[in-house]
């Protein structure tokens, strides 16, 4: 049985959306590390190893781009949150030789779990401008 997005709860959709996406990083090799990770200072939806990287995933996602993008979300602002975040994480955790990214997962689509997913390896970089 599938329901349309728009009817499930707040906060569903996203939700899984980042299954989803976690799903499909997984199929690619990428090896999940957490979900959701949450700082005073931000929050990255998803952080998985790509071979000797570490990589710091936004996921955004919407039930159609009705002439815009999902990825117009992840502004300036959220890019400072997402390093800021990703500064966080490696205070506490071991950098890996092959160094950090961060990647976008932008997922379109009408009915729930049907994506259209485009994924953006190196979407931004720390030393990017806010």
């Amino acid at each position: 049985m599938t329901a349309e997005r728009s009817k499930l709860p707040p906060g569903e959709a996203g939700h899984r959306a980042e299954l989803a996406a976690a799903a499909y990083l997984k199929h690619r090799g990428y090896r999940i590390i957490t979900s959701n990770y949450r700082t005073t200072r931000g929050e990255i939806d998803i952080i998985c190893r790509d071979g000797n990287c570490l990589v710091f995933v936004e996921v955004k996602s919407a039930e159609r781009s009705g002439g815009w993008f999902p990825g117009e979300r992840i502004d300036a602002r959220k890019r400072e949150r997402l390093r800021l975040a990703g500064l966080d994480y490696i205070s506490s955790h071991e950098v890996p030789a092959g160094g950090i990214r961060f990647d976008a997962i932008i997922m379109t689509g009408k009915v729930q779990d049907e994506w259209s997913i485009e994924h953006i390896p190196d979407a931004f970089r720390f030393n990017d401008d806010p």
